[in-house]
């Protein structure tokens, strides 16, 4: 019989390290959400990656053993600098719906990034968990709205 191991959420901030050219910056946005999807989805985690003034800033959940093994590799990436860990623990439920999703200003959530302030928040030092889950769960709703999905709650 297979063991399941519980289900984990992560939530994390890091510097973003970016090419500061325009196309080659695009490039590497494109190669890491394909490959991070493509992962999410192979090991069943959902993600929200939000990309704002040079911080990403990270919810996923999913398995922890997945989650682990993800986590390594985030902080080997050399596109994230002094990640930061803001909640690791077991949750009973999924709060996420995509496998990977990519939220930056390009995407009209001005409004709810200039609100939650990330660059201050880190700037000041480690934000409470619950108040990054409420802005990344506040995207989502946002995002789905944005394809017209109605989030039952």
């Amino acid at each position: 019989m297979l063991s399941r191991s519980s289900h984990s959420r992560i939530i994390y901030y890091s510097r973003s390290v970016l090419d500061s050219d325009i196309e080659q910056r695009k490039e590497q946005i494109a190669n890491l959400i394909r490959t991070s999807r493509r992962q999410n989805e192979f090991s069943l985690m959902t993600s929200i990656l939000v990309l704002d003034k040079g911080w990403f800033t990270q919810m996923l959940e999913g398995d922890r053993d997945a989650l682990n093994q993800t986590f390594n590799r985030i902080v080997q990436d050399s596109r994230h600098k002094e990640v930061r860990i803001v909640e690791w623990r077991e949750v009973p439920r999924r709060e996420l719906l995509p496998s990977l999703e990519l939220i930056d200003r390009e995407g009209g959530f001005n409004d709810i990034l200039d609100r939650y302030n990330l660059e201050e928040a880190y700037t000041r030092g480690t934000p409470k968990a619950g108040w990054l889950r409420e802005f990344i769960i506040e995207l989502q709703s946002s995002l789905l709205a944005q394809r017209g999905i109605e989030v039952l709650t």
